[in-house]
């Protein structure tokens, strides 16, 4: 392939953080389409038929993967009508580009499908963005003007729980030579456009990856049968591979940037996986749509905020129900710590604290790896049929000899027994369904009437020193009533329970 004129940029273009979009500078805050996710699959097709279109791609159009340094294609071939190729000019004209990717040390932005970077184009800096697989609530595409060295405060606020207390700087540095070519017939029409970039990618100082990616795009009419079969070969008889997509950027990283995401992707919680892996999922479940909250309620969404704290409150009471597998300490922070997120009332300060980036910290920890006192091998139905028996049976322990003369720390138990059960059965209904059923009906209705029962100081009897006999009467009398709800209350409770207890055992 000829070669084109180079236009020189600075430390940087957007392009490269993905293949085929190594492309000129857009304009500020512009939101691109979505792309086609895909993994590094390479796939060389020898027979010539027809590609399925792809999302986002257009018809016909060929990727290949060729090796760095090989020599180019001879693409032209009169006998089948490919006369000439001819290197594309003026906005289309050859350029090389530098881009400084920006992460924190261990990637955890490129981990969790988000790239971001600075770029220098005709001597114009901007800040590049690129979140696909969060969109809407995050751009696949967004372009900010650099005012000046820091990253605007625009950015930052948007990556924040992903980023969270990580400080960022420059991870890798990439260069890309982008040549553009035009196929062309006897009568001078363009059949095809080519793309040709070849990528350089340091880290420390040093090379780390190299490669090359050429898309062939059909124009007009595009290439008969003859005619692709002829380009197929010229790319094969180089060394390249056609390809269904090109590999992503975090693939040709490599290490630490093609490690598991900290917010991880929704996980099916079944009946047969270990207790650990259930336990990680259940909090990585949680843990994602808090972030996904976040995101939607710097987006704008204010309804998100009633979403993230009632997130925060279920997983609140399932890690209580589960807690007599947990480890007690590791259990205990957790909860503290969604205890005050669900206190704080989410707001945009509370966004921004360094407590709250620090409850996802330790959330992100415990989807990871989960601190239990049991066997995290046995498989989850078996152990959370056990906890069910065992904590209905503890119910039934403290509840039966409750009475309504009772004190309040044998009144406190049975709070805190049911507190569990329920827990514990909400977060076993996905995977025992009958079981979580059948704990929760033993709870609807006596735990309905436990809330109402007052624990504390029995309330003063009224000052009635300076009062009327008429606003003392009614003193004492409010006061009597108050005492009486409370002991009708528990009263209520206690016949409640024996009542269920009977129709448990008929």
């Amino acid at each position: 392939m000829a070669k084109g004129s180079t236009r020189k940029g600075g430390p940087g273009t957007a392009g490269p953080l993905k293949a085929g979009k190594l492309g000129k500078a857009g304009k500020a805050g512009k939101v691109g389409k979505a792309r086609t996710p895909g993994g590094p699959e390479v796939r060389l097709l020898v027979e010539d038929t027809p590609e399925p279109s792809r999302p986002g791609r257009p018809p016909g159009q060929r990727l290949y993967d060729v090796p760095f340094s090989s020599p180019e294609p001879r693409l032209v071939n009169r006998e089948v009508g490919l006369h000439n190729v001819v290197a594309r000019a003026g906005h289309n004209a050859a350029y090389t580009i530098d881009v400084t990717l920006l992460d924190a040390p261990d990637h955890r932005l490129s981990r969790s499908g988000v790239l971001l970077a600075h770029r220098v184009l005709d001597g114009r800096g901007e800040w590049f963005l690129t979140a696909p697989d969060w969109r809407p609530l995050l751009p696949k595409d967004h372009v900010e003007p650099m005012g000046d060295a820091d990253l605007p405060e625009e950015l930052t606020s948007l990556i924040r729980p992903l980023r969270r207390r990580a400080t960022l700087g420059p991870v890798a540095a990439l260069n890309c030579d982008r040549r553009e070519f035009a196929l062309r017939d006897d009568a001078g029409s363009t059949l095809a456009l080519l793309r040709d970039d070849k990528v350089t990618v340091r880290r420390g100082g040093l090379t780390t990856a190299r490669y090359r990616e050429v898309t062939v795009t059909p124009v007009g009419p595009g290439l008969t049968a003859d005619q692709r079969a002829s380009v197929e070969r010229a790319f094969r008889l180089v060394g390249a591979n056609r390809v269904p997509r090109f590999p992503r950027l975090v693939t040709r990283l490599g290490a630490p940037a093609t490690g598991p995401s900290d917010i991880p992707d929704e996980q099916a919680l079944d009946p047969a996986m270990p207790f650990r892996a259930f336990v990680a999922a259940a909090v990585g479940n949680r843990l994602r749509e808090i972030v996904r909250c976040d995101l939607a309620l710097r987006h704008g969404d204010d309804d998100a905020l009633v979403r993230l704290t009632a997130e925060a409150a279920a997983l609140r009471r399932e890690l209580a129900g589960l807690a007599p597998a947990l480890e007690g300490p590791w259990e205990e922070d957790l909860r503290d710590d969604l205890d005050w997120l669900v206190a704080a009332g989410v707001s945009p300060g509370v966004l921004r604290s360094e407590r709250y980036l620090s409850v996802l910290e330790r959330l992100v920890s415990a989807a990871r790896s989960p601190q239990l006192v049991v066997d995290g091998g046995e498989p989850t139905a078996a152990l959370l049929a056990g906890l069910l028996q065992a904590e209905t049976k503890r119910l039934r322990e403290v509840a039966d000899p409750l009475r309504t003369d009772s004190g309040d720390a044998a009144w406190r138990q049975v709070g805190g027994v049911v507190a569990r059960l329920r827990g514990l059965a909400t977060a076993s209904s996905v995977v025992l369904p009958e079981e979580s059923a059948a704990a929760l009906a033993l709870l609807r209705k006596p735990a309905r009437l436990l809330e109402a029962v007052r624990l504390g100081d029995v309330p003063a009897p009224p000052a009635v020193a300076g009062l009327s006999p008429a606003d003392a009467f009614a003193a004492g009398r409010e006061y009597e009533r108050t005492r009486q709800r409370d002991r009708r209350a528990r009263q209520d409770f206690v016949e409640r329970w024996a009542k269920t207890v009977r129709r448990r055992s008929a």
